[in-house]
């Protein structure tokens, strides 16, 4: 796993905006997820595991690191950074 250390809230939300409001701009796969992120600024989810990667590329500046495994790690990581994590299931539940 790459050192988290350089990723900050900043590089969250740039990743967020990188990504967009929907999955026509995600990687293949990466919508069948558990965990998504909510971003604060117009309530879309966004998968966690893509947005933390997408972060970690962009403030260290290198695609080669290992992706992250996702889980309980990549969602600590985004509350410790003030970002809500929830469940895929439930974010649904909020936006209907």
């Amino acid at each position: 796993m790459p050192k988290l250390s350089p990723i900050t809230r900043e590089h969250i939300l740039d990743a967020m905006t990188y990504m967009g409001t929907g999955p026509s701009r995600w990687p293949s796969g990466s919508g069948r997820t558990t965990y998504v992120v909510i971003d604060p600024r117009n309530g879309a989810a966004h998968p966690a595991k893509l947005v933390l990667t997408t972060a970690a590329e962009m403030a260290i500046g290198d695609r080669r690191h290992p992706i992250f495994s996702g889980g309980e790690p990549t969602n600590k990581r985004l509350r410790d950074l003030g970002f809500s994590v929830v469940e895929k299931a439930a974010s649904a539940k909020l936006a209907s």
